[in-house]
This record gives C-alpha cells, structure tokens and sequence, in this order.
C-alpha cells in the first residue's frame, strides 16, 4: 500500500519513521536524487540490495534462456542490469517498460510469475503497486476539485462528519502528507488479511489516534491521508472508489491491466519477510491482505506498460488539467520535514520531486507484503521508467537506485530517448 518505500523519510531514523506495513513508501533525498544514492539514506543501510540465501523455491524453476541482444545495445545493457539486480536482491520476476511520450522505449519481463508452475512472466502480468496507488488517488480528488464537488482547503470534516478529525484538517494537508496522523497500518490492523477490513473503523481508529504534530505544520509519510481521500471519493462521487476510478481514469485512458481488485493475470505474491505460512524460510509465497485494507493508499494492480502511459497521460493533460498536474507535482513551498527542519519537504500529491541526470523528476515507489513498485517519469520531456516484482525488496529505497541505473544507461546509449 505503500509507500512503503519512502524516499528515505522513514527508514533513516531522523528523516522518517519506521513503518512496520511497508506498503509503498516512498523514499527521497535530502538534496539532489544523484547525491542521495551517493551517500545513501543515512538510515544504516543501503539502497544496495540485500543479498539473500537462494536455497529452494528461488531457483525451483529451470533457468529462463539469457538475453539474445547484440552486445552492447541498450538492450543488453538493460538486460545485465535486471539480472544483476534480481540475483542481488533474489526476485522471482520483474517487469520493466521505458518509454518517451508514451512510445515505448523498451519493454521486458523476467524471471517468472509463479513458481509453483514454472510460468514465465510476461509483460501482460499484473502486480499490485503498493503506494504508486496514491498518485491516482490524488488524480482523483484533483479531478472532482476541477468538476466542483470539492475543495483541497475545505475541512475534512466537511466531507466525513462523523467522525473525530481535527477542524484544521484540510484536504490538501492530505495529499501533502503534512496532516501529523499516525499510520494506520501500525496500529490498525485488518482482523482478517483475505477477509477485508470495515472502512468505517480504519477511519475511526484515525481520528482518534494522537496527531504527531500541529496539521500543516510539517511532513512525514502517513498512508492514513490517502486512506482517508478514498473515503473522500467515494462520499463525494456517490461511488466505490473502484468505480470511480474505472469510470474516470482507467477506462478512458486505455489502462486494460490496471485494476482494484485482485486481477486473474497476476504474478504470484513472493517474500523474504512476512510468509503466507509463519515460519518459512527464504523465499517464500507472501500474503495480499483484502484490498478494502490497502484501499486508496495502496490496493491497485497494473504492469510497467500501463504505468507508462499513465504517466504519458498525466503529462498531456489528458487526466487533468496541466494546471492541476503541476501543483500535484509541485512540493509546498514551506513545509519542512517533520523533526528536521530546515529540510524542505519533497512530497507533492502522490509524487517526490527531484533532479536527476539534469531533468526534473518525480517519482514514487510502492511496496506491499510481498510486491515492490516504481514509477518515475522527466517532466520536461516525459521519459518514464516503470518497474515491479512480486516479492518485498529489502531496501531503504526499493528500486530506486535501480530505476536510477536504468535511466543513466538509456541516457549514455540513446542521449536522445532521454
């Protein structure tokens, strides 16, 4: 649901809290993107992968044939860098898609969906995103602002009254990550991982947890504000949230594979941490909680392709208005990071904004029980790069430093796709 892969806000000790639910939390730099993966999070480890014991399930399948491309061509350059990658880290599968102004650059999956049956990925197999989630949430609420039905400094009393929230509370606090709520997944548990969790008293327990500071007054990453906007959208739309973003955002954008629910083409969940069976060791089949748990922090499925031309989307206006994307990717001004001030905060609405190889960019990295996502994209000239695996990377900033060398090795082969 997460970002659980905060871009370093959460894991190093001073910049971020700890999550103990790492659905998609996005980590970020201090200073710039390239120093960040320089010094690393500052948190005691790396954003170089964990290398793990590969006894049994990791390698139950035969070896899947090695890349055919011509030696150096961006194509074999990509191809090695997964497959160090997923050696490092020991992935099951991975599925990568580049692409500028939503042409597809290159497009590739590796390893495979589900061991059990030996069955190849293939770039039409689906992944859950974790915390990329929250960049169509936050579409979401930007769309119902621009058709009226709401406003981003309203209250969010105004929108869902019965509950306990602070008067101060706004909505846009929300998308910012700068409302001071806990984190539900630490303290709220789903009673039942596949049987799902009331809505009503996730957002109950959320109100009446302690604020972490004054509303507005800093930032730290909180799954409970976009937990809470998918309440929101729905109160405000008369529709599921799933509904809402099928009717608004998936079907008229062509994004065939990306869902709310559990889709039938999905690669197999995998992990290292948290095992479907308690006390497995090594790889093993991982847990998707219900996504009425996850909701609009952290339940959607998609593939790398569909990210891409989501990211084409929002650039082209064709989501919402280029005035509204820009504000969504537009960090506030004045907000430090919680307990570290003067440090700017980098979180917009559902995106990190950075620079990277001399380009403005913005990303977001999700993780779940047992899936890890990125999504980052130019936005002066819309290169994109999109990345997911079924099993939960152990990293500070999972697939950052990956996604990182992906882009760095289109830009020295093809300075022009960047």
């Amino acid at each position: 649901m997460c970002a659980w892969e905060s871009p370093c806000h959460d894991q190093a000790p001073v910049l971020f809290r700890t999550f103990l639910m790492r659905i998609h939390k996005p980590r970020w730099p201090v200073f710039s993107l390239l120093i960040f993966l320089c010094s690393g999070c500052g948190g005691g480890s790396s954003d170089t992968p964990t290398k793990f014991p590969t006894p049994g399930l990791l390698h139950a399948c035969p070896a899947l044939p090695a890349s055919t491309a011509p030696e150096g061509s961006l194509s074999a350059t990509i191809d090695a860098l997964v497959a160090n990658e997923m050696e490092a880290a020991g992935l099951p599968g991975m599925e990568i898609s580049l692409s500028k102004g939503g042409r597809i650059l290159y497009s590739h999956s590796y390893g495979y969906a589900d061991l059990s049956a030996c069955q190849p990925a293939k770039t039409n197999t689906a992944y859950q995103m974790g915390s990329v989630t929250k960049q169509f949430t936050a579409a979401a609420i930007l769309q119902l602002q621009d058709a009226g039905k709401l406003k981003l400094d309203d209250p969010v009393n105004a929108y869902l009254p019965r509950y306990a929230f602070d008067p101060n509370l706004s909505l846009r606090m929300l998308l910012n990550q700068t409302s001071g709520l806990p984190d539900y997944v630490e303290f709220a548990a789903a009673p039942s991982w596949t049987g799902g969790a009331a809505q009503a008293s996730i957002l109950a327990a959320i109100s009446h947890a302690p604020s972490l500071f004054v509303a507005g007054s800093a930032y730290t990453y909180s799954n409970s504000n976009y937990f809470i906007l998918g309440a929101i959208i729905e109160h405000v739309s008369g529709r599921s949230y799933a509904d809402y973003l099928a009717q608004h955002i998936l079907l008229p954008l062509g994004l065939a594979n990306t869902s709310y629910l559990n889709p039938t083409a999905t690669a197999m969940p995998y992990t290292y941490t948290r095992p479907l069976l308690p006390g497995a060791q090594g790889l093993a089949p991982g847990i998707v909680p219900d996504s009425s748990y996850l909701f609009a922090a952290g339940a959607l499925w998609t593939t790398a392709e569909d990210l891409n031309k989501w990211d084409a989307a929002l650039l082209n206006g064709e989501v919402i208005p280029a005035a509204l994307f820009a504000m969504a990717v537009m960090p506030p001004a004045t907000v430090p990071v919680f307990q570290q001030a003067p440090t700017a905060s980098p979180y917009a609405m559902g995106w990190i904004r950075n620079s990277l190889a001399g380009h403005p960019f913005v990303w977001h990295n999700g993780k779940t029980y047992a899936y890890t996502a990125f999504n980052g994209m130019f936005l002066d000239d819309g290169f994109s790069v999109s990345v997911l695996t079924n099993v939960d990377i152990q990293e500070d900033t999972p697939l950052l430093a990956f996604s990182t060398k992906l882009i760095q090795a289109v830009c020295a082969a093809s300075p022009a796709s960047c």
